[in-house]
């Protein structure tokens, strides 16, 4: 499975990084493979039974390590291993075989209650684990490379923590809390043991590190230890070395620290939105399998997010409330398809998800309920949605697409007002509007062309050489405002409102002079609408212009062949 997502990836054009069970997918996403374990194995149970100070982990945090979910995932290449049981004062050697024996080991990981652990550390201690960072990829990476991780460092800190009193991880001792971490790291190398904090008799070095390199390490933590961490002054890495001996507030990218944390938000609403969308989407709504099929993956789905919700710490629910309502959006809409497919009424439990999926941002589901309305040819009903939609939109609302994520308007006004995450979510950003195939009985015609715009070598050659992901290009992905606009002229056309037909058509054409992230689509909604009021000549020179901003992977140029086939063979064209 891991050697069959790397190559998928790699065939893109995306760098691939096997990091232990983790494939690091373009230096910024991590996939694992792993199976839940139904309970806490025996093994796992080490934490709460060997001795301890007492002082941390706390009760209440040992309360949830216990309800914590452990899963079961695959290993990496088995090498020679040595082990020591400190209690039976016993060593053993296992030497890997030369075959592909590997492939069948699986190893036990409790990065749920690590990561519970981590959470609940102080800001002082924070800043020793990343100093401890900084210093292993400045100074360790270039010796050994990848074999003492990040994992080793956050094992030595975890230990650190739970053995030493919390008065000392104070600020002026964050010297000596990292040279106390330094310490017991080098007392490891020079047993050539380090334990796993959660699972008993485990060696973390082993297959690891190369028995000639403990050596080195050991001098060169000893060196640091020696001269109270000196060797920070050297680190380049965000200039730190030089901004604590001048004690500059400014970095070498020339931004202020105050101005750091902006980026920081940025780059993590930059994550999220683009997390929020596309998770699903590349597990299976691209598939070619039957819609039914995916509804039913799908409800899996949503349950198993809701149950985090109602067990999950509070950080993993923060998470899943971003998440879940886009999740009820995407429901809601193939139901609906396969009910206005199978020439069906809308059951109610399609309007309760809806309901449910309001809060995702300012527009996206509702544009999607809007939509519903529309195909079950509900125009009143659609054009309310509508009207709420714009009452909504403000100048203060961010526009945004997951596939090409801008978040520069966040700046220091809204982080001076303290939003959470979920709010930005919530009451100031509006998403684009995404619809899939198995959604398509939701989406109006003109845009249904919008699933097949990969059409020739050319266009398969684009996507190829393009290192982002492009799967998004098998989707309907339609900027909010112009298709809000888009909507209210078929509406407002449907039901003779010519005056208020028009302004929604001006409006339309007015938003492209706006930033927009999939302008061609907008252009090719104005074309349509050319086409409808008997434009022709209008209708394709916008498609011209279409073709011009995007000359690959382009739906316009389906607009523009049947454009032809109606004049050559009086094809009807759409009426929507």
């Amino acid at each position: 499975m891991k050697m069959y997502k790397a190559e998928c990836f790699k065939k893109k054009g995306i760098d691939c990084i096997q990091h232990g069970p983790s494939l690091t997918i373009d230096g910024c996403m991590d996939s694992v493979n792993a199976l839940y374990c139904a309970k806490l194995p025996e093994n796992c149970q080490y934490i709460f039974r060997r001795p301890k100070p007492g002082h941390w982990p706390g009760p209440e945090l040992v309360t949830q390590l216990k309800d914590s979910v452990v899963f079961v995932v695959p290993t990496t290449q088995v090498e020679n291993t040595t082990n020591w049981d400190p209690q039976k004062r016993l060593g053993t050697l296992t030497v890997r075989t030369f075959d592909n024996s590997h492939e069948l080991y699986w190893r036990l990981s409790t990065n749920l209650m690590e990561r519970l652990l981590m959470f609940d550390i102080t800001m002082t201690q924070m800043k020793v684990y990343v100093i401890m960072k900084i210093i292993s990829k400045e100074f360790f990476k270039p010796l050994v490379g990848d074999r003492l991780s990040t994992f080793h460092l956050k094992t030595t800190f975890l230990y650190c923590v739970e053995m030493s009193p919390p008065c000392i991880w104070e600020d002026e001792n964050l010297i000596q809390c990292l040279k106390y971490c330094l310490t017991t790291l080098r007392r490891w190398l020079k047993v050539r043991y380090c334990p796993h904090y959660t699972t008993v008799n485990v060696n973390l070095f082993a297959g690891k590190l190369q028995w000639n390199e403990f050596p080195v390490l050991i001098d060169l933590l000893k060196d640091m230890i020696m001269n109270d961490v000196s060797c920070l002054h050297n680190v380049k890495m965000d200039d730190l070395g030089n901004r604590i001996s001048s004690n500059s507030t400014y970095s070498t990218n020339g931004l202020p620290f105050e101005k750091l944390d902006i980026a920081v938000v940025r780059n993590m609403l930059t994550l999220m939105i683009f997390c929020s969308f596309s998770s699903y989407y590349e597990m299976e709504m691209l598939a070619a399998v039957e819609t039914s099929k995916v509804i039913n993956d799908h409800s899996q789905y949503i349950q198993q997010l809701e149950t985090i919700y109602e067990t999950g710490t509070v950080h993993m629910r923060s998470a899943v409330s971003i998440k879940l309502p886009f999740q009820y959006s995407i429901h809601a809409a193939m139901k609906a398809s396969l009910s206005i497919g199978n020439n069906q009424s809308l059951p109610h439990e399609i309007f309760t998800l809806c309901d449910k999926s309001l809060m995702s941002d300012v527009t996206s589901s509702r544009l999607k309920l809007a939509s519903i309305y529309f195909s079950a040819r509900r125009f009143e009903e659609a054009a309310a949605i509508l009207k709420q939609v714009d009452a909504l939109t403000s100048n203060k609302v961010i526009y945004v697409s997951p596939f090409s994520p801008d978040t520069q308007k966040i700046g220091p006004e809204m982080m001076g007002r303290r939003i959470e995450f979920l709010d930005i979510f919530q009451k100031e950003i509006a998403f684009c509007t995404i619809f899939s195939r198995h959604e398509i009985n939701c989406v109006p015609g003109q845009l249904v062309a919008e699933f097949y715009r990969t059409v020739t070598v050319e266009d398969e050659g684009c996507r190829r050489d393009h290192r982002s992901w492009t799967e998004w290009m098998d989707l309907a992905v339609v900027d909010s405002l112009p298709y809000m606009y888009y909507l209210q002229f078929l509406i407002f056309r449907s039901n003779g409102l010519i005056s208020d037909k028009d302004i929604a058509f001006k409006n339309l054409q007015d938003n492209t002079i706006t930033i927009q992230y999939h302008i061609e689509t907008t252009l090719n909604l104005i074309g349509h609408c050319f086409e409808l009021e008997g434009e022709l000549q209008l209708a394709w020179h916008v498609y011209k212009i279409s073709v011009k901003c995007r000359p690959q992977n382009n739906a316009a140029y389906w607009h523009m062949f049947r454009m032809i086939g109606g004049l050559f063979y009086g094809v009807k064209m759409l009426s929507w």
